[in-house]
């Protein structure tokens, strides 16, 4: 069996999709990596990139070229998996009218037009959040990929960044695109000289570091920056939530608030479990964000096992055990 993994846009797609692969290497499965519309920074190396566009009139020549483009590799394949997003839709088109196995991953709590539309077509749609399932017909809950990162102790990762400080270290992510938003708020906290904040800025961002601060562009180990951390300022994107789970890191979750909203609905699942705090960002200013930190500081333990209830492990070997049996 050949499987083809079709993915691409930004990091909440190409995440799982990674992890899923992984699990098929280590299975010694046959498999190619196909990635669409990329708007983050990826390595070139295995994978074949094809045109996308949104589902739209504009959309409609990049997805007609990215058919074209990715006919061949879906045709040389016995199954092909979805994960999310306009980007899939050329090769999902191919294998629909090659009459392929097809399978569907949904990353978000509230389900995007792609996978509502494609779904009837998938012999199962692999859903991150519980709240998903409801709205497929065969939809099954299998929980977020993560892949396997290291967890270190947190002198040893801070010992690799050189940060020395004996104040609570605060990790802000922004998601693969970073935030704007959220640098503010790194800003925010430095100034009050109670953190050592260590921020992935992203593209929107610069490197540099002071006595209490460490702002950086890029990870090439995300690890460190987790396992630095004692607790964290996030975006609320299923690879963000899965990696806060993953490494037990308790968290205030500010969701984007555009494009559809979705992240508010992935945040409101884990915060009413119990594992995470959440603002909106609107109400996300200065004295609250303090209030809240704090809160997470001295409530660290019941957030931990908070999250080691929610964190499913090993979504990716699930998907690959249906897909295979």
């Amino acid at each position: 069996m050949r499987i083809l993994i079709a993915s691409g846009g930004t990091g909440g797609h190409i995440a799982p999709a990674l992890a899923f692969r992984e699990e098929l290497r280590r299975r010694n499965i046959p498999n190619e990596l196909l990635l669409g519309g990329l708007k983050v920074r990826f390595p070139a190396g295995d994978h074949v990139e094809f045109s996308a566009g949104e589902l739209n009139l504009r959309g409609i020549p990049k997805i007609v070229k990215g058919v074209f483009q990715t006919f061949d590799a879906v045709n040389n394949a016995d199954v092909v998996v979805g994960f999310g997003g306009y980007p899939q839709f050329p090769p999902i088109l191919n294998a629909i009218l090659n009459n392929k196995s097809i399978y569907l991953f949904e990353p978000d709590a509230l389900p995007g037009k792609s996978n509502k539309f494609l779904s009837p077509f998938a012999q199962m749609v692999f859903c991150a959040f519980r709240e998903a399932t409801k709205y497929f017909k065969n939809g099954i809950f299998v929980g977020i990929p993560v892949r396997k990162l290291p967890i270190i102790k947190k002198e040893e990762a801070m010992k690799i960044l050189k940060i020395e400080t004996s104040l609570p270290v605060v990790g802000i992510i922004g998601g693969s695109q970073g935030s704007e938003f959220l640098n503010g708020i790194a800003r925010f906290l430095v100034n009050t000289g109670k953190f050592f904040v260590l921020a992935v800025v992203g593209k929107r961002g610069e490197n540099e570091e002071g006595e209490n601060y460490k702002f950086v562009k890029f990870f090439e180990d995300i690890s460190l920056f987790y396992c630095s951390s004692d607790v964290l300022i996030s975006r609320a994107g299923m690879s963000s939530i899965g990696e806060i789970a993953y490494f037990k890191k308790p968290a205030l979750l500010i969701p984007y608030p555009y494009a559809g909203g979705h992240q508010v609905f992935n945040a409101l699942d884990i915060y009413n479990f119990g594992g995470a705090e959440m603002l909106l960002e609107n109400n996300a200013k200065g004295d609250t964000v303090l209030e809240i930190l704090e809160k997470l500081l001295a409530n660290s333990e019941k957030y931990k096992k908070k999250l080691e209830e929610y964190f499913l492990p090993d979504a990716e070997r699930v998907m690959a055990d249906y897909i295979l049996t």
